[in-house]
């Protein structure tokens, strides 16, 4: 009688048990603890003949991570025996803050009010790209322009007219303008270019509170709030009108500006409004460009005003320098003293500034050979997801 052979474990397909073990040196970052733990691994499927496939739902489309937890969770999972192929798909879902829910924008996961101490920081344009960036990673994202005196939402985003009006649960609401997946509502969309909005302080909170209860936003995971500069009735009454997940502060290098935010932090913190980080906006310039016939490591000395930098050449006489036009150092020196993160540091470029003139944020373009500032703006807003979706995520209960 024949022996029966011995069996090739190698060949076994491994257990669902195997491969929820093996994802567990996933760690995120931001929670510190593995993706099995938190629940992000919503589906794990494996079949006899050893296909695994995987649903890996994190907190937030934009995580900057999300490529490298992705390969590395291949990578686990292929380093089993008796694995053939393996499909690990990335999911998203933001969630929201625990608390009682809102009486106005309910379906809305995240208010977050971009503001600063001064005017003239480019606050609106870092809100407007902050808007588009989240957007292009699938996240559903709106914007409302709270600046009254100075609505450049519309135009920054190449719309204009007044927005449709429907019937809701018997109710006329205002349904946003829409383009390139962000919603937006402005009063730049209600009153004539040329006609000033002259109001006070009651007519203020009245057009938040309109903005937040009369426009049919529907279900967004991130409404941005562009708030006038200073801290004045708008600020206010958006605090008061719904609990707010945080606000986002932009100031530049210079100490002036800086200066002026330490009011905005001391006015969020009397409202109990937390500060999710600041952005430092025209954070030096770079200059790029090419000695004809320069040797690679030869220097160059480039002046601009009282500053003069010498950099070295690189291959074909090219070199890049940085210029701090407005000082350097404070958003690192307002996050020390505050204890608040920098979000990013965004530098002068032409670009941004045709971008907003021309209704095409900067970050709406293609990624290939974008510009140093595209790429702060788009790191920048993978960082504020990064904040809201911690932020969320400690305040429900996780079990060990």
């Amino acid at each position: 009688m024949r022996s029966p052979q011995p069996t090739d474990v190698t060949s076994q397909a491994p257990t669902r048990d195997a491969v929820l073990e093996a994802l567990k040196a996933v760690i995120d970052p931001d929670l510190g603890k593995d993706i099995v733990t938190l629940g992000f691994i919503t589906r794990c499927d494996v079949s006899p003949e050893g296909d695994v496939s995987v649903v890996i739902n994190l907190t937030t489309p934009a995580c900057p991570v999300k490529d490298k937890m992705q390969e590395q969770a291949r990578g686990l999972i292929a380093a089993l025996p008796g694995v053939k192929d393996i499909d690990v798909e990335m999911t998203a879902e933001v969630k929201g803050p625990a608390g009682p829910p809102r009486d106005a924008a309910k379906d809305v996961r995240h208010i977050v009010a971009v503001s600063s101490g001064k005017g003239g920081v480019g606050k609106s344009t870092v809100a407007v790209n902050l808007a588009c960036a989240l957007a292009q990673t699938g996240a559903h994202v709106g914007q409302l322009a709270c600046d009254l005196h100075g609505p450049d939402v519309p135009k920054m985003k190449g719309l204009a007219r007044q927005p449709a009006q429907d019937q809701i649960a018997g109710k006329t609401k205002h349904v946003p303008k829409e383009r390139r997946g962000i919603k937006t509502m402005s009063i730049g969309y209600l009153v004539p270019d040329d006609q000033p909005v002259i109001w006070r302080g009651p007519m203020v909170h009245s057009f938040i509170t309109q903005m937040l209860t009369d426009v049919e936003w529907g279900e967004l995971d991130y409404l941005l709030v562009d708030m006038p500069p200073g801290t004045g009735d708008a600020q206010l009454s958006l605090a008061q009108v719904v609990p707010l997940s945080g606000s986002v502060l932009v100031t530049t290098p210079q100490a002036v500006a800086a200066f002026d935010v330490t009011k905005a932090i001391s006015m969020f913190r009397q409202v109990k409004v937390p500060i999710l980080g600041i952005v430092e906006n025209m954070s030096g310039m770079v200059l790029e460009g090419a000695v004809e016939g320069g040797e690679a490591g030869s220097e160059v000395s480039l002046s601009l005003g009282a500053q003069t930098h010498t950099v070295p050449l690189a291959a074909g006489g090219t070199f890049r320098a940085t210029f701090d036009v407005f000082g350097s150092g404070g958003a690192e020196a307002l996050a020390q003293q505050h204890g608040f993160p920098v979000l990013g540091h965004v530098p002068l470029d032409p670009s941004v500034r045709a971008g907003g003139d021309g209704g095409e944020p900067i970050v709406a373009h293609t990624k290939e050979n974008e510009s140093a500032a595209a790429a702060a703006l788009r790191e920048t807003a993978g960082r504020l997801a990064q904040r809201l979706a911690v932020k969320a995520f400690s305040s429900l209960p996780i079990l060990d």
